[in-house]
Formats: C-alpha cells, sequence, structure tokens
C-alpha cells in the first residue's frame, strides 16, 4: 500500500495494459483511486450520501517526451487536431498539445468501453465554447489540461468536470497574484513567506482554472471575482445552482523529479446521493517517476 502525507493508505499500481495490442503502443498504469462522497448542505431537506458508485473519473497522466517515444500514436491525430496544435508556436507547448490529444483519444475510447476507436473521435464546440464530443457519438464528459512537461486528461460518462495542473516550483510576480487573486485570497495570502505564497496562489489558481473549464466560461470570467478559502477547498462564490453542486479536489503528480499541483472541478447532478469514484492512470515507464499523490485536506 502507498501513504498519503496525512497517513491514508491508498491502492498502489496495478500491471500495465496497452490501448491495443500492437507492441509499440502506448503502456498504461492503473494506479490510486478514490471514492468521493458529494458534500451535502446540512439541512433538513438534504439526503444522505450511499456507499455505492454511481460515477467514475479516469485522470490520465503523461509526460509528453515519453508519450512521443510511441510514434505510432500519432497515427490516431485527425486533421483537425493537427490545425489547433499547429496554432502553438513555442516547440515545447506544441509536443504538450500533440500528447494531450493523443491521450485524449485514447482515454475517450476508454470510456465508451471501446465502442468508438480512438482515432474515430470528433469533437465540436459546444455551450459557453466548451470542447464537446460530437452530439453522435458517446457523451463522455473531458477537460484538458498541459504544460511543456506534464500531459493531465479527465474523462467521466457520468459527471461534468474541470482539471487544470500546473508545477508547484515557479516564479510568479507579486502584480501576477494581485491581478488574479480575490481581495480576501489576496490577504490571507499575502502575509505568507514568499514561496509559500506563490505554492498557495498556484493552488488558487488551478482551481479557478478547473471551475471555469468545467463551466465553460475559461478567462472570459474575471478571476479576481472568483473567490476560494483553502483547507478545506471551498468555492465562496457560489458553487451550486439547479445543474447541482460543484466539489473540487487536489493532489500533486511527481514527474522526473518535478512537482506539480492538480485541481478536479466535479459537478454533481441535483439530488445525487451515490458516490464518485477517481481512478488516477499513468504511463508505464519506471525512468518517468510517475505518481499521483493525493493532498491532505
Amino acid at each position: 500500500m502507498y501513504t498519503t502525507e496525512n497517513g491514508n493508505e491508498y491502492e498502489p499500481p496495478r500491471e500495465p495494459w496497452t490501448d491495443r495490442r500492437s507492441p509499440d503502443r502506448p503502456q498504461f498504469i492503473e494506479g490510486w483511486r478514490k471514492a468521493i462522497r458529494r458534500k451535502v448542505t446540512q439541512s433538513r431537506t438534504a439526503l444522505p450520501v450511499e456507499t455505492a458508485v454511481s460515477g467514475h473519473i479516469d485522470i490520465w497522466i503523461a509526460s509528453p517526451d515519453q508519450l512521443m517515444q510511441a510514434q505510432s500514436s500519432l497515427a490516431l491525430l485527425s486533421e483537425d487536431d493537427w490545425v489547433l496544435v499547429n496554432r502553438n508556436q513555442d516547440p515545447g507547448r506544441k509536443r504538450a498539445a500533440i500528447a494531450a490529444r493523443i491521450i485524449l483519444r485514447i482515454a475517450l475510447s476508454r470510456a465508451a468501453r471501446h465502442t468508438v476507436r480512438a482515432g474515430e473521435w470528433r469533437f465540436v464546440v459546444g455551450a459557453n465554447g466548451k470542447p464537446a464530443v460530437a452530439p453522435d457519438q458517446p457523451q463522455i464528459h473531458f477537460s484538458v489540461s498541459h504544460i511543456d512537461q506534464l500531459v493531465a486528461v479527465a474523462v467521466s460518462a457520468e459527471r461534468e468536470i474541470g482539471l487544470d495542473i500546473e508545477c508547484v516550483d515557479q516564479n510568479v510576480s507579486p502584480d501576477l497574484i494581485a491581478g488574479f487573486s480575490h481581495v480576501d485570497e489576496a490577504h490571507s495570502i499575502g502575509g505568507l513567506p514568499r514561496p509559500r505564497e506563490i505554492r498557495e496562489f498556484i493552488r488558487l489558481w488551478t482551481l479557478k482554472e478547473a471551475y471555469t473549464k468545467l463551466t465553460g466560461a475559461g478567462h472570459t470570467l474575471d478571476f479576481k471575482s472568483i473567490q476560494f478559502t483553502l483547507d478545506p477547498v471551498r468555492l465562496e462564490s457560489g458553487a451550486d445552482d439547479e445543474k447541482g453542486t460543484t466539489q473540487f479536489e487536489n493532489f500533486y503528480i511527481s514527474n522526473k523529479h518535478l512537482l506539480f499541483f492538480a485541481s478536479l472541478a466535479i459537478r454533481h447532478p441535483p439530488h445525487d446521493r451515490f458516490m464518485t469514484e477517481v481512478q488516477i492512470i499513468s504511463l508505464a515507464n519506471a525512468e518517468s517517476g510517475n505518481a499521483a499523490m493525493p493532498l491532505a485536506r
């Protein structure tokens, strides 16, 4: 068993598997999984949460350089994919975008029980400009996040989701923190030692990115108008509406001696009484150092 930083145990990785039998296809490992109870408002009308699982979310994680070693994966991409990734002028960003499209296609096919081949998925721009699967294909929700060193893709057949990742150790200017923080957030992290202030801001940033990806608002929504509190994570600016309850999960990802922070936004349907299972699936390579660690809450 693996142990989290707060002493809890979680399930170790399983044997590697491939999305196809060809030996040059990438191999993946099913890793840490967690059953999430929907947070319910404490009121006389609140319903108890059942222990049964009614929703499943897979989070796929890979290093772009590692994935690109499986050259046959490039054949999965469509012309539209290439148009999209070629918008990136920076080589590192382009490489990560290519890896993200590959992972997305593989993840969607697994979530749809391989009723659609990975290379056959088509995409449209849905409500609020949010990317979506073409309406004549299985409706799998997805969210993609990538930076030069890491790609993460979340998919779910039952839950609307938003996902974002960022490297923990990076320099963030005070002006950037002030420009994207709610006034109460800026006050709560402003007095911290500089390294911790940056890390707390990155946590807040990924939470806001995940939330706006879930809603489809993207950066059209002023990040200064979105307020989160940390430990425990809570969206103070209104996460619940007629579409359901929004909940957030956080975890660390280590890859090639770098540490990343990830935030997952989950929308539970109204009156949903069941649990949602989240599972990490990593590209299998002993040299990569890929490991997903849940954040103590």
